[in-house]
């Protein structure tokens, strides 16, 4: 299994003027799961004799899986980027997370597409952050 971490941080400002510093991390896993696959097929019993049969055969299929955690800096706290990542991570762990992201294609899921969306996530975070907020 492959797993690497990603992360994102951004100063912001709520609506009572207050600075929060925003954390989003992607923690990226690949691995290849197993598929059993069912087929019905014909069957050739004797010369011209044909029967239905059911074909089962397994695969190991890509998988790539991008979870979203998110942390958020108290404004009476000191802002510490790994301190941020690792309640992100944590979050994410603890099934805490903003979502998940899953796809099949090697083509998606790339390193790019991953910061990609992180910075839209954390954008979004950004100009909603009152939404976030106890």
């Amino acid at each position: 299994m492959k797993q690497n971490f990603y992360h994102l941080w951004a100063k912001c400002k709520a609506s009572d003027g207050e600075d929060h510093y925003v954390t989003v991390v992607g923690k990226f896993e690949q691995t290849r799961k197993k598929e059993e696959i069912t087929e019905n097929v014909p069957v050739e019993i004797k010369p011209g004799h044909f029967v239905n049969g059911e074909l089962k055969y397994s695969i190991k299929k890509l998988n790539r899986k991008l979870t979203l955690g998110v942390s958020i800096c108290h404004p009476l706290d000191t802002f510490d980027e790994e301190v941020g990542c690792e309640i992100a991570k944590s979050r994410i762990e603890n099934g805490q997370d903003l979502g998940i992201i899953e796809t099949s294609d090697v083509t998606m899921l790339t390193e790019d597409a991953i910061m990609a969306e992180l910075l839209v996530k954390l954008q979004y975070i950004i100009a909603n952050i009152d939404d976030y907020l106890p």
